[in-house]
């Protein structure tokens, strides 16, 4: 199977089943930053990369006056989002585009806003971002959402974690290093935060094993038991329970 086909089954699997793409208990905090970047900057056309859960669809499409598009690889859940929602008459208004993140099907500087969250730890990061930049206006922005390493996270103890877990995982960043990736890509740093949230190591390793099966139990056990040190350290990690740092960041798009 190649990766757009693994994408898309990951896409369609976590909108069935929100856990790590825009699951409920990051809702709030995220349409809050949103909502501040919106009404802060005034984007005409924001577009929004993954349908994810739609709940964040449905805020922006009730509440602002944007022109919104989407653009999602699976095209399964684009009808199922649209079937579900047919009684909103706001849904037309918003432009579906099923398409590639590596090839994001929208025109050179055509966005004033790009909305990117729990997307970086699966798609591949450096041309997907070369494509954010290229479908920003000048002095647009990237507003990103996910998972960070523990500042002091140096060798990536927990990224390697996910790597052994999860088959289309790719990296999780530093959030220092993300920002000087960005700025390297000339999308400079404007604000943004850390917030820590809570997961449980076994619903971790059940919510991965229901799609992919767990042949790799065994390993994923050996891999906490040597670096248990680190685990407690950094990421709190106490009766099978582990907090893992969330950064949402608003950057800007410069003309270099």
């Amino acid at each position: 199977m190649d990766r757009l086909k693994q994408l898309q089954e990951w896409s369609i699997y976590e909108y069935n089943n929100l856990f790590f793409i825009e699951p409920d208990f990051r809702h709030n905090i995220i349409m809050e930053r949103i909502n501040d970047v919106i009404d802060s900057y005034k984007p005409k056309v924001v577009v929004k990369a993954g349908l994810g859960s739609g709940k964040i669809l449905l805020e922006l499409i009730n509440n602002k006056d944007i022109t919104l598009v989407v653009v999602e690889t699976s095209l399964k859940i684009i009808e199922e989002f649209i079937k579900a929602n047919s009684g909103n008459p706001k849904i037309k208004d918003i432009r579906f585009i099923n398409g590639n993140f590596t090839q994001f099907p929208i025109d050179y500087y055509a966005a004033d806003l790009i909305i990117s969250i729990d997307n970086l730890d699966f798609q591949e990061t450096a041309p997907v971002i070369d494509e954010f930049k290229r479908a920003l206006q000048f002095d647009s922005y990237l507003f990103l959402g996910g998972i960070v390493l523990h500042d002091d996270d140096i060798e990536g103890v927990y990224d390697d974690f996910m790597k052994i877990i999860q088959p289309l995982h790719n990296d999780y960043y530093l959030k220092d290093d993300l920002k000087t990736f960005m700025n390297i890509k000339s999308l400079n740093f404007i604000k943004g935060s850390v917030e820590d949230f809570d997961y449980n190591i076994d619903e971790i390793k059940k919510h991965i094993s229901d799609l992919y099966g767990d042949d790799n139990s065994n390993d994923i056990e050996k891999y906490i038991i040597d670096n248990q040190e680190v685990l407690n350290e950094l990421y709190n990690f106490n009766e099978r329970n582990i907090t893992v740092p969330y950064f949402t960041g608003l950057f800007i798009r410069k003309k270099v």
